[in-house]
């Protein structure tokens, strides 16, 4: 069952982060769905280029590539699972800091983010693998 929840919120967060970037990089509509440069003015970007490429690779097809270790039922999957969750709690950390605001849908990816980086380090736990970087050796 934590597989299956922890696929379809792959699923669902890199379809969207593609989705998102594709919109970033489409700068011709930007305004038709409320972006404008004006929210990057507390931010180092001028444009939506670099976070549309991490939000469109790094988020959006991490995330299908986590999902499909998953249906692979890949030994990495776990690991996999905790990096992109915390990459994604990063992520929107970092864009509410560069935006000066929280608004829901921050709230629910990083929700996600912490159910797929829990989710993949109660799997580690549950099949007995070592984690990476620990202290004591298995």
């Amino acid at each position: 069952m934590k597989k299956k929840l922890l696929l379809g919120s792959n699923l669902f967060i890199g379809f969207g982060g593609i989705a998102g970037g594709v919109l970033a990089l489409s700068s011709s509509v930007h305004s038709s769905f409320g972006l404008s440069e004006a929210m990057l003015q507390h931010s180092p970007f001028t444009t939506f280029l670099i976070p549309g490429l991490f939000l469109l690779f790094v988020i959006g097809c991490g995330n299908l590539v986590t999902g499909l270790a998953n249906v692979r039922q890949a030994r990495t999957f776990p690991y996999f699972e905790c990096l992109i969750g915390l990459i994604l709690c990063i992520w929107i950390m970092i864009q509410c800091l560069l935006l000066w605001t929280i608004v829901a849908l921050h709230l629910i990816f990083f929700l996600l983010g912490l159910l797929q980086f829990l989710g993949g380090y109660l799997l580690i736990k549950q099949k007995r693998l070592p984690f990476p970087f620990s202290a004591t050796q298995h």
